[in-house]
């Protein structure tokens, strides 16, 4: 399998032994969360699961910090190592399994959020974008998901069980929720942070198993930047408000544990930006909040709804402004409003100029699409546009994402 690609850089995704060619998707036409093309890939709950248990209580004191060594001490046996089996819908077989369709594998990391057996991974560790053929997307995009047929966990101290796919979402989030049964399991399970704190220049922690070969390894950098924008997995949707780190990400480290200095879990180990397939310390985390929205929604009802708003659009910048003639500089030109969306219905039409919702700046599509991440379906905002050189304001019930 090759590379996935990431913006105007190769990006190497890092939880699947192999990932595969991702082609570019230029997100100014084709937001996720918000135009027509977004599809929902989240899976049903096989059984009903109440909320776990969480962590909520910080190891380390506020204003305390702990070593890398002591985080690893204490949390080292959270981290886990995830082996994904994929039946290959190829249909070639081959004659030594008398036409039966082989099984590829693919390797990520996760950990521990309860006594009770979840564990949170990479939705791309466990379910390939659409083409068959295990990993991530090899030979296409846009299918059906294929979900893994077996889910294998392995823990530090040796042991391993099998893992139940609660849920997952390929879309805005590649977060997915395993379970296994706990008993036996001596579970320790990760304090989950606040993403919204993060700082960049604060030290942070990656464990993981790189490559499906070097389980439980640490290691170390800093919080390089925030609030990053990065290619999903699932064509055509993005991942906003990403963590970047220059702590070391390798394939088969997705899903893994992100820790501050504190011990709490801030993000999932995502991808890595590279332009030579092997890590060069840029890498990103999905943030521990998003993770913990699809955590809730997949235990309560086994799947993900993101709020819907119904435009497609392109982000205003001086150029465009100038170019076009534009009467403002900054926000989300439409260049779609789709009929019988929620958009539609509050009034607003092509050629509209979104700059603000619910008071807080839209300055690109990027921003609109972070904002309604937030948001559920039946949500209202306010929707601040330009049309004809006029500000306006319309009030806009939100609705659920179409799933096809």
């Amino acid at each position: 399998m090759k590379d996935k690609i990431l913006s105007l850089i190769n990006s190497t995704a890092a939880g699947v032994a192999g990932a595969a060619i991702f082609l570019l998707i230029a997100f100014a036409l084709h937001i996720g969360g918000i135009g027509k093309e977004a599809a929902s890939t989240s899976q049903p709950a096989q059984t009903a699961a109440s909320a776990p248990q969480e962590f909520t209580q910080a190891p380390a004191p506020s204003g305390a910090n702990m070593t890398p060594q002591q985080i690893f001490q204490k949390y080292g046996d959270s981290a886990v190592e995830i082996d994904s089996t994929f039946q290959s819908q190829s249909g070639q077989g081959d004659i030594f399994n008398m036409g039966q369709q082989p099984a590829e594998q693919g390797i990520g990391s996760g950990f521990v959020v309860s006594k009770d057996g979840y564990i949170l991974t990479n939705a791309h560790v466990i379910a390939n974008t659409g083409s068959g053929q295990g990993g991530l997307g090899q030979g296409g995009l846009g299918g059906p998901a294929e979900k893994a047929s077996k889910v294998q966990v392995k823990f530090k101290n040796g042991k391993t069980a099998q893992a139940q796919v609660v849920g997952y979402d390929l879309t805005s989030s590649d977060v997915a929720v395993l379970k296994v049964d706990p008993a036996g399991l001596n579970l320790v399970p990760s304090v989950l942070g606040d993403s919204n704190d993060v700082q960049v220049g604060e030290p942070v922690v990656a464990i993981g198993s790189p490559f499906g070969v070097y389980s439980s390894s640490l290691t170390a950098g800093v919080v390089s930047a925030v609030n990053r924008t990065v290619e999903s997995p699932q064509q055509g949707f993005t991942i906003n408000n990403a963590i970047q780190t220059d702590a070391a990400i390798n394939r088969g480290n997705s899903g893994g544990p992100l820790f501050n200095s504190r011990g709490e879990v801030i993000g999932l180990s995502e991808q890595i930006a590279t332009t030579s397939g092997g890590s060069e310390g840029v890498g990103f985390a999905v943030p521990i909040n998003i993770a913990k929205q699809v955590e809730a929604q997949v235990i309560k009802t086994g799947h993900v709804q993101y709020a819907f708003m119904g435009v497609v659009g392109q982000t205003v910048d001086k150029g465009l402004a100038q170019t076009q003639g534009l009467s403002v500089a900054h926000g989300a030109l439409l260049t779609e409003v789709q009929s019988g969306s929620p958009a539609e219905k509050a009034g607003l039409k092509q050629g509209d100029i979104i700059t603000a919702i619910d008071g807080h700046a839209m300055s690109s599509m990027d921003d609109i699409t972070a904002y309604l991440v937030q948001k559920k379906p039946g949500d209202k905002i306010k929707v601040t546009y330009t049309r004809s050189k006029d500000s306006r304001d319309a009030d806009l019930t939100l609705g659920q994402r179409p799933t096809n």
